[in-house]
């Protein structure tokens, strides 16, 4: 009987979640509004939709159409033909380096949506002036604009124009290093794009987001999102010059960071051959600077100095001053090795003004920290001390603690999140269904439904945990392989500086009375190793010299990498007594300069110098944390004024 009565009411209730179903999602979706579905229908809209989807690819071969609908009187009397008409002739004309004719169609197609009384045309002409603002470096005002175009864009539920403002918002939030914002943008914007079936656009997404990696240094992840936007875009039958040049730039630079010259050099020429190919300023310029960066890099710069000088002077000719200051930074460089400490402050002045004009903090840092070097060449030590504190406090900003649950949350898929969306109509259908039906004639059924929601529900809470469990597994792992990253140096495998100043500022504060010395030792003339038998030589004797301070160091000290060929450790002592660090300092001499170091290329003796700090409370050292490290810093240089492979201890 129960068998029977199973399978006789099985299609009753199928029927009735099917009813439930379309009745509840057609109350529960609000009216969408999207152009190019306004347009598909009518005639010459889907060759309107081809030129509009293809501007970045023909430029010419789109004006030339466009002009030719105008011609026929298709454009005139209709406001979505008008609209998309300009839309076009924006992105050719930018396409084309003709910013003077894009800024005053952006214009003209503002007026036309404010004299309409459209807001959804209003809304395409602010995300157009928003969009050339930004490419203009005009930060503020591209925020303010975009921000104009959102609010309406969510008004109207016009979902493919708010994916497009969301992308602009979220590489602005970026710039800023505002990297919680930009990641909330992008995953709304991919939401969105899947949603319309914007495809094509869902590539730039993760182009950016695989710039947004490479910021906070994940290169694994910057890689593999770069990698899956080429691999998408390429699928396109939409390939333009333009983001071509991009995802061979970002991908140039990806490779070199993990020191894959040989791959990072081919894209590198990828990115110029394509540039060249289009004849634009704007990409050729691109080009030459991560050609700039790559060959400064590898220090050929004799090879490099030619290119800087090109990207400057194209630079000059284009709206987007970032190439300009990155290659004039990239002549800073070359004139720094060639002794010419001068010329090079110079460049690097001018750069740092450029870019706090365009307020890029990620590149203004890098003018701090090629300042900081110019003046430490020319011997003005407390002039390169003040820019490398500028300099280190700004990457702070770039740590890793309160960005981690959020720039791993792409990887989550939502999954949680639409278990209770899931449930939640599920429940809102039952409800408008019962209200619906006549208590009598249905008690039984809603005892069945209750019991059907009931076991649906289990069934998804079961699924969501299961799924919830394997996300968090997925996450701590992804967390703890990111904290390593983050705060051990890839090359010695020793802690960085990132940890350093997380236990100075979070753990030690637990051991006030405890004493440290702080040491910051450096290899004595590392750049002749480099130069004379190449960078793979230096990369053993950093870590070689890393394994000999490892070992001779005591369970309570704290040894790291601080950066380039610097290392510090916090040397845990008994009491406030210097009168036994003399001998302590000496041991870390004798443990690198000792014994040679074996490469392939030669036995090198190598030797340290040592500044150290005096013995002070790890209250004091918490307190005074800057004071101490430009002490010991200091002392550092009196060790090497003294004649290198020996110690000096700060004074105060």
């Amino acid at each position: 009987m129960n068998h029977l009565l199973r399978h006789s009411l099985l299609p009753v209730l199928l029927l009735f979640f099917c009813g439930i179903f379309s009745t509840a999602a057609t109350a529960a979706k609000p009216p969408v509004f999207d152009l190019l579905d306004e347009i598909a229908s009518i005639e010459h809209g889907p060759q309107l939709t081809a030129l509009y989807l293809g501007a970045d690819k023909d430029p010419e071969g789109t004006l030339t159409a466009l002009e030719q609908l105008k011609s026929q009187g298709v454009i005139d009397g209709n406001d979505y033909f008008k609209t998309i008409y300009y839309l076009i002739l924006y992105n050719v004309q930018f396409v084309l380096s003709d910013v003077e004719a894009a800024e005053k169609t952006t214009k003209t197609l503002y007026q036309f949506g404010l004299d309409s009384g459209q807001d959804w045309i209003v809304a395409e002409g602010l995300t157009i002036k928003g969009t050339l603002a930004a490419r203009k470096s005009e930060g503020k005002k591209a925020l303010r604009l975009i921000e104009q175009a959102i609010s309406l864009a969510e008004q109207l539920h016009y979902d493919r124009l708010l994916a497009r403002a969301l992308n602009i918002r979220g590489i602005i939030h970026s710039r800023s290093l505002a990297y919680e914002l930009a990641i909330e943008d992008y995953q709304r914007a991919i939401k969105l794009a899947e949603t319309t079936n914007n495809s094509d656009f869902v590539f730039k997404l993760y182009s950016n987001i695989s710039v947004l990696y490479s910021m906070v240094e994940d290169w694994p992840s910057a890689i593999e999102y770069n990698k899956k936007a080429t691999e998408l875009y390429l699928k396109s039958d939409n390939v333009s010059f333009e983001y071509l040049v991009i995802l061979y730039s970002n991908a140039s630079n990806n490779m070199l960071e993990i020191n894959d010259i040989e791959a990072a050099t081919q894209y590198s020429e990828k990115s110029i051959a394509v540039a060249r190919e289009s004849n634009n300023n704007q990409l050729i310029v691109n080009a030459l600077m991560t050609q700039t960066h790559l060959l400064i890099s590898q220090q050929l710069f004799a090879e490099a100095e030619p290119v800087a000088m090109e990207c400057v002077e194209l630079a000059k000719q284009v709206h987007d001053q970032l190439p300009y200051n990155e290659c004039l930074m990239g002549l800073g460089e070359v004139s720094l090795f060639k002794g010419d400490s001068a010329t090079a402050g110079d460049y690097a002045n001018n750069a740092m003004a450029g870019l706090k004009a365009i307020d890029n903090q990620d590149s203004l840092l890098k003018s701090y920290e090629l300042l900081a070097r110019v003046y430490q060449a020319q011997q003005r030590y407390p002039e390169a001390i003040e820019q490398l504190t500028t300099y280190y406090e700004g990457t702070q900003k770039l740590l890793f603690n309160q960005r981690e649950e959020q720039l791993f949350a792409l990887k989550a898929l939502y999954e949680g999140q639409l278990q209770d969306e899931k449930i939640a109509l599920l429940t809102a259908e039952n409800e408008l269904k019962a209200a619906t039906l006549d208590k009598k004639e249905l008690q039984e059924r809603i005892w069945l439904l209750a019991l059907a929601i009931l076991a649906i529900g289990l069934v998804l809470l079961i699924r969501r945990y299961f799924l919830s469990e394997k996300n968090i597994d997925s996450l701590r792992t992804s967390n703890k392989s990111l904290y390593k990253a983050s705060n051990n140096d890839q090359l010695t495998g020793l802690h960085n500086r990132r940890y350093i100043e997380h236990f100075i500022h979070h753990e030690l504060t637990a051991f006030p009375n405890a004493y440290y010395c702080m040491l910051m030792i450096d290899c004595d003339k590392f750049k002749n190793v480099n130069d004379t038998y190449g960078h793979d030589t230096g990369d053993i004797v950093l870590t070689e010299i890393a394994k000999r301070l490892s070992n001779s160091i005591r369970k309570g000290d704290v040894l790291v990498r601080w950066g380039g060929e610097e290392f510090i450790i916090l040397l845990q002592v008994d009491e406030a007594d210097p009168t036994s660090l003399d001998e302590v300092l000496s041991r870390f001499n004798q443990a690198i300069s000792t014994e040679a170091v074996i490469t392939p290329a030669a036995d090198l003796v190598v030797t340290v110098s040592i500044g150290a700090s005096r013995p002070t409370t790890a209250k004091r050292l918490v307190e005074e944390w800057d004071t101490i490290l430009k002490l010991a810093d200091t002392a550092l240089y009196q060790a090497k004024q003294a004649g290198r492979n020996c110690a000096v201890i700060a004074e105060k």
